[in-house]
């Protein structure tokens, strides 16, 4: 009996342990979307959280300093706008006018420090309006080889 118990003992602590270990690294892996008012208007309470903020980079807003690899921009919802740096290589489908998310946190001088951008893309595929020959007409590789 004496054993038995130790033993229920031990696998509660170890399970209780676990579940602590568990639920901290959730809330630590949490990350927080939100839209440019929405930060804005959560501004202070929000600086020390890891957060995703999406919206669309403003027209004219983009400073790109290639050598340097930094970026500078706004993100705006239609209602605010948001300040933006970045350090690194962008995507590719980044640029003024389309949509991106970025991910990081509000610096102390209010500018969102991010570490990472993705930027939106449509999701719809349109073939070439031209019918140029090498292009495929189908995404199905069997029905283009028995069509030649």
């Amino acid at each position: 009996m004496q054993k038995r118990k130790r033993f229920l003992i031990g696998g509660l602590v170890i399970i209780g342990a676990l579940s602590y270990i568990m639920y901290g690294g959730m809330q630590e892996a949490m990350v927080y979307f939100k839209m440019p008012s929405e930060l804005k208007a959560e501004e202070s309470s929000s600086r020390d959280k890891f957060l995703r903020m999406g919206g669309m980079v403003v027209k004219g807003s983009l400073q790109a300093d290639v050598k340097n690899l930094t970026y500078r921009f706004e993100l705006s919802d239609g209602t605010a706008s948001f300040p933006v740096f970045f350090k690194g290589i962008p995507p590719d489908l980044f640029s003024e006018g389309k949509g991106a998310v970025v991910e990081g946190r509000i610096g102390k001088d209010g500018v969102f420090q991010a570490t990472m951008i993705m930027a939106k893309h449509a999701e719809e595929y349109s073939p070439h309006a031209d019918g140029k020959e090498g292009y495929p007409k189908s995404f199905v590789p069997a029905q283009e080889s028995a069509k030649k």
